[in-house]
C-alpha cells in the first residue's frame, strides 16, 4: 500500500478529468453500439443507487465494515469504465464487488455465505453454483490489474474535523459523512482527490445543517464512529427535507471563494491589499447572508488558504447537487425492470 495517495495506484491509474472519463465512455459505447442501443439502461445515477441498495441489502445479515460497501462501489465504477453494464450479470457482479471488498478491508467472508445470501436476496437473477462468483472475482480483479487499495475521504474528514479554524461541530461531520457516503453514486471517485470530496462534503454539511436542524432530520454520529471511520451505518443524506432549497446558495458561495482566491492571488503578486470580490451572478441574499455567517467565514478563509483548485470544487459540488436532484426522480422498480429485461434477454440471469 502506497504511504499517501499521491503516490498510490489510485492516483496514478484511476483518477481522471471528467473530459477524460467522458471520452474514455464514448470509445466504450462506439466499440459496443449494438448492445447499447438494444438495451438502454437509466440514467447511470439511479443504476449506482439500485445497485448501492443491492450492496446493502446483502450487507444486512453480514457483520461488515462502513468502508467495505465504499470499496465495492469504486469497484463497480473501475469495472465499468471497460465493460458496459449491459454485458455483466449486475446482481452477480455486485456479490462478487462485495466479496472482495469484505477482503480488502479485512472483514472476509467465505465465499459460499456470500453467494448463499445474494441467492437468497436474488433468487431469480443469482446462479447457484458458488465458482461461478469466484469466476467473476477473477475477472474483476483482473480488469483492476490488480490495484484493489482504495483511498476514501473519512479519514481527511476526521483531519478537517481536528482543524480548530474550521469548527466543525459534530452535527455538521455527520451530515457531511452521508454526504460522502452519497458521492458514491457519482463520478467523483473516479475524478477527484479523497480530501477533496471531504471537502466538498464538509461545505454542503454547513449550508445544510440550519435546514436539517428546522426539519429535525439530524443524525449526529456516535463517538465510535468519529474515532474510528470503519464503523458505523452507512447513512445518506436523501429522505432529509428541503435538500434542494437548502443548496441553492452553495455555487454562489463558493463562487465568493474563488473570487476572494483570486484576488489573494493579485494582492500577492501586486503587493497591494486584496479587491473585495465582485457579487456573483444572482446569488446576492445568500452572500449576504453567507458574509454574515462566522462559520461561512472561516470555511471560506480555509479555501482561499488551501490551494485547494476551487474551478473543479464548484463543478464537483454541482454534480452532487445533481444528484439529489436526480434522486428525486429514482424509481427502484423502472431500474430493476430495466436490468431484469436485459439480462433475460442476453442469458446472463443464469
Amino acid at each position: 500500500m502506497a504511504a499517501n495517495y499521491w503516490s498510490s495506484s489510485q492516483s496514478k491509474y484511476w483518477t481522471f478529468t471528467p473530459s477524460k472519463l467522458s471520452d474514455i465512455r464514448d470509445d466504450l459505447q462506439r466499440q459496443h453500439p449494438k448492445v447499447y442501443e438494444q438495451h438502454p439502461y437509466p440514467d447511470r445515477r439511479h443504476l449506482m443507487i439500485f445497485l448501492r441498495d443491492r450492496l446493502l441489502q446483502l450487507a444486512k445479515r453480514l457483520q461488515f465494515r462502513q468502508q467495505c460497501i465504499a470499496t465495492a462501489l469504486v469497484y463497480l465504477h473501475r469495472y465499468f469504465i471497460t465493460t458496459p453494464m449491459q454485458n455483466v450479470n449486475l446482481y452477480l457482479l455486485t456479490a462478487t464487488a462485495f466479496y472482495l471488498a469484505s477482503k480488502t478491508e479485512e472483514s472476509p467472508h467465505h465465499i459460499r455465505l456470500v453467494a448463499a445470501e445474494a441467492r437468497q436476496s436474488w433468487p431469480e437473477f443469482m446462479p447457484g453454483d458458488v465458482a461461478r462468483l469466484g469466476e467473476m472475482e477473477f475477472c474483476l480483479i483482473s480488469e483492476m490489474r490488480s490495484q484493489l487499495i482504495v483511498w476514501h475521504p473519512y479519514r481527511s474528514l476526521i483531519s478537517l474535523k481536528e482543524n480548530q479554524d474550521l469548527k466543525l461541530s459534530n452535527d455538521e461531520l455527520g451530515l457531511a459523512w452521508s454526504i460522502i457516503n452519497d458521492s458514491y453514486m457519482t463520478d467523483l471517485p473516479l475524478t477527484c482527490a479523497p480530501h477533496t470530496i471531504a471537502v466538498i462534503a464538509m461545505f454542503l454539511a454547513v449550508v445544510f445543517l440550519p435546514t436539517a436542524k428546522a426539519a429535525g432530520t439530524l443524525r449526529p454520529l456516535g463517538h465510535d464512529t468519529i474515532s474510528n471511520p470503519d464503523n458505523g451505518p452507512f447513512s445518506s443524506l436523501v429522505g432529509r427535507q428541503n435538500i434542494s432549497n437548502s443548496f441553492s446558495s452553495v455555487l454562489g458561495n463558493l463562487q465568493m471563494s474563488n473570487h476572494a482566491a483570486a484576488a489573494q492571488n493579485n494582492a500577492n503578486y501586486n503587493g497591494k491589499a486584496p479587491a473585495p470580490p465582485p457579487q456573483p451572478f444572482d446569488k446576492e441574499k445568500a452572500i449576504a447572508a453567507a458574509k454574515e455567517s462566522e462559520k461561512m467565514q472561516n470555511m471560506i478563509k480555509f479555501l482561499v488558504e488551501s490551494g485547494i483548485d476551487l474551478e473543479r470544487m464548484i463543478e464537483a459540488t454541482q454534480e452532487m447537487i445533481g444528484l439529489y436532484d436526480a434522486w428525486e426522480n429514482y424509481s427502484e422498480k423502472s431500474v430493476k425492470d430495466s436490468i431484469a429485461r436485459c439480462l433475460k434477454s442476453r442469458g446472463l440471469d443464469s
